[in-house]
């Protein structure tokens, strides 16, 4: 075995800390990365892999470590053995049994677990040591017995205390482990059989064909299984479903969520489908996938995803002017996880109800809270609007949601409706043509005309404004009353 510096090593470890490096400054969290950001950089995952023919995460995986401990382990794992197995083969050799150790494991994960996130060096690094191993078997009876019984104990106390290491690490894929093992050992047995015939000149090129094919047949394996595993195809259905929500493709939102649904009862697809029942007006439709996955998860330990429900429930609630049904439900999310935003949607149920004064005292809350988004101080100075009470209030949080959002159509919107219901028709009237101009909605066009003393043309804006939605159509009722009281009076000759 030559004695020299472990340079290959030292660069693969470099690697690995340059990636992590890389990974933390780009703003992914130095010890507990979330599943979307391993997953952007190139984390194993066998549904994506196969699904959607992103072999390339089964290599960049290796690279990938999730939080700081499992770099650390996993880098003294390969400085020690990685040091050991480099003096053992020339550097090309060293890095394609390195290679090979790292995609056997990767394809054993997806075998495994093909709906899983994996990332991490734990399946090459094992694989060294099988590697180690193999070489142990195969050159026994070619080295003293005193050498055999050190090479053995020191490969199994140093196994020992990486496995301990190892499940020190709350994220241990021993499946990525045992494929890197086996790879190893494979590799470690025939090389070193190659070596013994070359006398000396090391392990072949050649000798390696066996274990490229063993790894590219494990790859083979992973994709039939993958294929043909329920919780595979249910898994790629729901990122498809997701996808599909992103570009707000509703009807391939149901259809993907619906094929979840028909194999297992799974909480999120039924949220999935509820958002986009309640988006395209089937409001019955999302009322009862959130009230299929309340079921589900009442009495789970999934209390976040519990919250949510409710709230989600709540949200069809408020849209189909059931506004008893939606406060109570958003209280339940609030008693299950108390949460600002929570407070804000109770606080419009509470308006809507007329409930002035609880509503009044929610979004009081609200615009104290400076984690309030610009949409929920719009709607709760829309809902005080409706009510047609304290109507400064009203102005006043209008005026924060455009302090936390100054381009918000939306918002400009309410701010001339509550101008002009406070008798400043001519402050409100540039917020109005503001928000036409950027969002061109029925409702504003009608305003700008009404405030212009054009009831003729605001009326029927109003009314095919009403004709899409029937909360649209309550709030606009008074305003049509009063533009229609505008219009000229005929007299009985039909002379105005």
């Amino acid at each position: 075995m030559e004695s020299r510096r472990p340079f290959v090593t030292m660069i693969l470890v470099g690697m690995n800390v340059a990636v992590f490096l890389a990974m933390v400054v780009s703003g992914i969290s130095a010890t507990d990365p979330d599943v979307d950001q391993l997953i952007a950089i190139g984390a194993n995952r066998g549904t994506l892999v196969v699904f959607q023919h992103q072999w390339w995460r089964t290599f960049t995986n290796i690279f990938i470590h999730i939080g700081v401990l499992h770099l650390a382990v996993n880098m003294y794992s390969l400085w020690g053995v990685g040091g050991f197995v480099e003096r053992m083969l020339k550097p090309p050799m060293y890095v394609l049994v390195y290679l090979l150790c790292g995609l056997g494991g990767s394809f054993a994960s997806v075998l495994w677990n093909p709906a899983g996130v994996s990332a991490g060096a734990s399946g090459a690094i094992v694989g060294l040591f099988g590697f180690v191993i193999g070489f142990a078997i195969q050159a026994r009876a070619l080295l003293p017995p005193d050498a055999v019984k050190s090479l053995w104990s020191g490969i199994l106390a140093t196994l020992a205390l990486n496995v301990f290491l190892a499940f020190s690490v709350s994220y241990l894929d021993n499946a990525a482990h045992l494929g890197g093992l086996v790879v190893g050992i494979l590799s470690g047995f025939v090389g070193t059989a190659s070596a013994i015939e070359r006398e000396g000149k090391g392990a072949s090129f050649g000798s390696q064909v066996i274990v490229i094919a063993a790894v590219i047949g494990l790859g083979v394996l992973a994709m039939v299984r993958t294929e043909n595993n329920p919780n595979a195809l249910t898994a790629e259905a729901m990122l498809k479903a997701e996808a599909a929500y992103q570009k707000h493709d509703l009807p391939e939102v149901e259809k993907q969520t619906t094929v979840v649904l028909e194999k297992q009862k799974e909480p999120l697809a039924y949220l999935l489908r509820s958002l986009a029942r309640n988006d395209r007006g089937d409001l019955d439709g999302g009322v009862d996938d959130a009230s299929a996955a309340i079921m589900l998860l009442t009495g789970s330990d999934r209390s976040g995803l519990l919250a949510e429900a409710y709230a989600l429930r709540s949200g069809a609630h408020q849209l189909a002017e059931r506004f008893a049904e939606a406060e109570a439900d958003i209280a339940r999310a609030n008693l299950i996880r108390p949460d600002p935003a929570y407070v804000a949607l109770r606080g419009y149920s509470r308006l809507r109800l007329g409930d002035v004064d609880g509503g009044l005292q929610d979004a009081q809350a609200t615009i104290a809270n400076p984690a309030a988004s610009a949409m929920v101080l719009n709607n709760l100075a829309w809902g005080a609007l409706v009510t047609g009470q304290n109507l400064d209030f009203a102005l006043k949080l209008v005026d924060a949601s455009l302090e936390r959002d100054g381009s918000s159509a939306a918002a400009k919107s309410t701010r001339c409706w509550i101008r002009v219901a406070r008798n400043e028709p001519e402050l409100g009237l540039p917020d109005c043509v503001a928000a036409v101009a950027s969002a061109n909605e029925l409702m504003d066009r009608g305003m700008v005309a009404y405030i212009q003393n054009r009831p003729e043309e605001a009326i029927p804006l109003w009314e095919e404004a009403a004709k899409h939605s029937p909360l649209d159509a309550t709030d606009l009722a008074p305003w049509l009353a009063k533009a229609r009281a505008q219009l000229p009076v005929e007299d009985d000759a039909g002379i105005p």
